[in-house]
């Protein structure tokens, strides 16, 4: 499977990564996180041209996944708050399910064309003449 961003496609929206490696490895995921939600949605394998709206937002919404990932910092992944204090203040961290992992928000469906209703029809098969 080839990824549907490249490490050039990241650096040009969120410049360059610290990692090139790792930013290439969380391409491919985000790559199959992406197709998986298109296969799952359309109940067909990615064919491109067949879902403009997909092919025309695949890459960019693709780098968005791994910069959210890239973004959390190391030391607070699962972070979803964090405040300091000075002056005989603490500081505390709240943890959450942002653990840094990958998701497909609302907004990313939207853009992918992922997010409207299908009506799908199921077709009873005629069969012939039953006989004991």
């Amino acid at each position: 499977m080839e990824a549907l961003a490249s490490v050039e496609d990241y650096t040009a929206r969120y410049g360059e990564p610290a990692d090139s490696g790792r930013a290439t490895a969380l391409l491919d995921d985000a790559s199959a996180l992406l197709l998986s939600a298109y296969e799952g949605f359309w109940g067909e394998d990615y064919a491109e041209g067949a879902h403009a709206a997909f092919d025309r937002s695949a890459c960019a919404v693709c780098c968005m996944v791994v910069n959210r990932v890239l973004s959390a910092p190391a030391a607070m992944l699962g972070a979803t708050q964090y405040s300091q204090g000075a002056g005989g203040y603490t500081a505390s961290v709240s943890y959450g399910s942002a653990l840094g992992e990958m998701y497909l928000g609302k907004s990313d469906l939207k853009r992918l064309g992922l997010d409207v209703q299908r009506m799908r029809v199921l077709t009873p098969i005629e069969r012939g003449e039953v006989t004991e």
